[in-house]
């Protein structure tokens, strides 16, 4: 007669701790029947939401009053109508079931249909991000989005082998807070349902540090899912991941692989995604141990059949290489060699780091026509062509401290002022005056960096490296 507690990490509770699931807890079995209901004045019942997400890249818009998207805001396809009267699943209420009948495991593995989504936080209005291009030989070969704190959404659309598959969410006592029975299941016991019911969709959101991998060679879906399986494994390998402590998945969906979604599932993130993108060389060296792992040899790309201490050859996938247990949907569709080509090709690219939506060399060119001086010009060529990350813009002028730093880092969770410092900042009233500039803008919240035209250039990028990149 006492209440007891479990908690979940957001992500895994959407579905462990969804409408009328099974709860195995110290010994005895528990039905997740009820909703605790927020306090809400609306008498339509609980608070609700709208979004619509883009079925080509799976970003994520909101539905607000007064806004309304037609198209997507990241790469500009039609939208979809949206999803309707989404529920944030908080708290829920079990009810121990003391009879159980031996198809209990059949009917849950029927499992839910969980949809992944994305949208990055913005600064003025600009999303937080940094990009970048893969490439080889003048060839593309992926493009790369880093966000930091980016918010992502899980979504319970529904029983996975409802009769419907066009009806989403389940039916909610709005007054009560009980789930409506699984009309799948004879045995499913009822609720005292009221008469007020309303269908819903369950989700969730949370922020987290991540990584969109968009391939732009053509891959079919055992192509997608094998590479999806072969780098997070390959990255957990590099950085020394725990299994948790990484996830991956596709987008939009598992039946339309557009992109590949990594985010850091751990608390407080591992701070290795952003390296994949800020150092030209990283993801190489990830491609190369993928290769390893899948037993190729990374540096001639013969096929070794199995890993060093297996006894049987591997034709497709084995648990030495992209199976394991939280990929088990996917086995029929895992094989190895749909990458070979794939992994060859990333092994010998290199990351062209760009902070916003155009090419790296539109970027560069409007920040060189910004510099107002031949210094400034030098400095960002040096950069750009040692493959360092390029500053997000040039010349902003910051109010507050009545300065304008040659240029600015703003993106990524990275506020850096960079000053390319002359001759004539050697006097000293120039630099008292660039002494009180540089404490304001710390004051702001930037770190400030002088690049003087005496300085080691080299030496000052490569401490700085998280900022500049690994290249240094």
């Amino acid at each position: 007669q006492r209440d007891n507690f479990l908690s979940r990490p957001r992500f895994l509770a959407i579905s462990e701790f969804g409408p009328r699931a099974i709860i195995y807890h110290e010994g005895s079995r528990y039905l997740i029947n009820q909703v605790i209901m927020p306090v809400t004045e609306d008498e339509d019942g609980p608070l609700t939401t709208q979004i619509k997400q883009c079925n080509h890249c799976g970003y994520v818009h909101p539905v607000k009053s007064g806004i309304n998207y037609d198209l997507c805001q990241r790469c500009g396809m039609p939208l979809d109508p949206p999803l309707q009267a989404l529920l944030r699943l908080q708290n829920v209420v079990t009810r121990r079931r003391d009879r159980i009948n031996a198809d209990e495991e059949d009917r849950l593995r029927l499992g839910y249909e969980i949809r992944t989504g994305v949208r990055f936080s913005e600064r003025d209005g600009v999303p937080d991000i940094r990009t970048a291009l893969v490439r080889q030989d003048d060839h593309d070969l992926a493009r790369l989005t880093y966000a930091q704190t980016a918010t992502l959404w899980r979504i319970n659309l529904g029983w996975a082998r409802r009769k419907n598959q066009q009806q989403y969410g389940f039916v909610l006592d709005i007054e009560r807070g009980y789930w409506g029975r699984n009309e799948q299941n004879e045995d499913d016991p009822d609720d005292p349902m009221s008469e007020r019911t309303r269908r819903v969709i369950p989700y969730v959101e949370d922020n987290r540090n991540c990584l969109l991998l968009e391939p732009l060679i053509g891959l079919e879906i055992e192509g997608m899912a094998s590479l999806q399986a072969a780098l997070k494994r390959a990255i957990e390998t590099v950085f020394q991941l725990e299994d948790n402590e990484l996830a991956a998945e596709p987008l939009p969906d598992r039946d339309n692989r557009q992109m590949l979604l990594f985010y850091e599932a751990a608390e407080g993130g591992a701070g290795v995604l952003r390296q994949l993108v800020d150092d030209p060389a990283t993801l190489a060296l990830v491609a190369r141990e993928a290769l390893r792992l899948c037993h190729f040899d990374p540096n001639s790309g013969e096929d070794l059949r199995h890993a060093p201490r297996a006894r049987e050859d591997c034709e497709a996938a084995c648990y030495d290489c992209l199976l394991s247990y939280g990929n088990q949907r996917e086995h029929p569709i895992l094989d190895r060699q749909t990458i070979r080509e794939v992994l060859g090709m990333l092994a010998g690219a290199e990351v062209q780091i760009s902070p916003v939506w155009p090419s790296r060399d539109e970027h560069l060119n409007t920040l060189l026509s910004l510099c107002e001086s031949d210094l400034e010009r030098e400095w960002l060529m040096n950069l750009h062509e040692h493959g360092l990350s390029l500053p997000d813009a040039a010349q902003v002028y910051v109010e507050d401290c009545q300065t304008r730093p040659d240029f600015i880092y703003n993106s990524g969770g990275v506020y850096v002022a960079i000053y390319v410092d002359g001759s004539h900042h050697d006097y000293p009233q120039r630099q008292g005056r660039d002494q009180q500039q540089t404490e304001c803008m710390e004051n702001s919240g930037y770190r400030v960096i002088r690049f003087g035209y005496r300085d080691d250039w080299s030496a000052i990028l490569g401490k700085n490296s998280y900022i500049f990149g690994g290249g240094a």
